[in-house]
């Protein structure tokens, strides 16, 4: 399908509902349109944008039972908010998106950048393969007390970088409320193909690593040479991170939303080498339109965190 490459693309394809509408059917047709009722695959549109069986003469709605099912928001509008998100290096804040649109209710465009990030993780996405090096980071501001492993205030999050040859490949990020080894191993099995090679430093809670099946090679201590850090990639991630969280979003972050920038900062990371920005749009709209509806409960506690995007 055809997808616009630059702005002036996306303005030319995008410029109605009706446009935007027929893209969407377009997308949702690529598996081929069945009927819900009977299963026949003809049907005609009437002018209310529906698919009407030629057979029952059921009547579906071409964004019935995707992420956009039920939405007030003009179609246009949700448009230029995800080509927003993609277009941009480094993604943009709701309050932003907010302004350039136009759009009333900070609450909207919130949730359907919320929606979005739903978006980025496909279930069915490989595992890291190869070298994988393994560490944990805290997120969060400057706060006094305890520091490292156990510091409280904080956000724990550990991440995997994959490694190819002496480059960084994928990463892979997740919130976890302590740094056992029971939620370390989780990550670990969740994220790495067994059989892997995995890089850590001599914390207790990579204990079982060779119990599930990887090799484990343990790095004590620091790289005085470079001054590098124990596991070098995975800190680079953390900097990376942290440096993002604070210029696009003032690193306004909350232990119940933070995995949803997670999954953003890794769906960019691994697309950095992407070299159409459209394609990215293409691909995120396959995503809505194959997605289930998503509840407007993610909005309840929005007014507690206005700012966060």
């Amino acid at each position: 399908m055809e997808y616009p490459k630059n702005q002036m693309e996306f303005e030319r394809l995008f410029s109605t509902d009706e446009e935007c509408f027929t893209y969407l059917l377009q997308l949702r047709l690529e598996n081929l349109y069945m009927c819900p009722s009977c299963s026949h695959q003809d049907y005609w549109i009437n002018e209310r944008k529906q698919m009407v069986c030629k057979l029952c003469k059921r009547q579906t709605s071409i964004i019935a039972g995707t992420i956009f099912h039920g939405t007030k928001t003009p179609i246009t509008l949700i448009f230029r908010a995800l080509w927003f998100i993609v277009a941009q290096k480094n993604g943009v804040s709701a309050v932003s998106v907010q302004k350039i649109l136009g759009i009333k209710r900070y609450e909207t465009v919130w949730t359907w950048l919320h929606k979005f990030r739903r978006l980025m993780v496909v279930p069915e996405r490989s595992k890291l393969t190869g070298v994988v090096e393994v560490d944990e980071t805290l997120v969060g501001g400057k706060k006094s007390g305890k520091r490292g492993r156990g510091a409280e205030g904080k956000i724990l999050v550990v991440i995997a970088i994959e490694l190819v040859g002496k480059k960084m490949g994928r990463v892979r990020l997740e919130t976890i409320e302590s740094s056992d080894r029971i939620q370390l191993n989780q990550f670990i099995k969740n994220n790495v193909e067994l059989g892997g090679k995995i890089i850590t430093d001599g914390w207790k809670g990579y204990i079982d690593i060779k119990k599930m099946g990887y090799k484990h090679e343990i790095q004590n201590k620091k790289i005085i040479l470079d001054m590098e850090e124990i596991t070098p990639n995975v800190h680079k991630i953390a900097s990376l991170l942290k440096r993002w969280l604070l210029g696009t979003h003032q690193n306004y972050v909350s232990q119940d939303y933070l995995h949803f920038y997670l999954d953003e900062f890794a769906f960019r990371y691994n697309r950095r080498n992407s070299k159409s920005r459209g394609l990215l749009f293409y691909t995120l709209l396959k995503q809505a339109m194959s997605h289930q509806p998503l509840s407007k409960k993610i909005c309840l506690k929005v007014n507690k965190i206005k700012g966060l995007l």
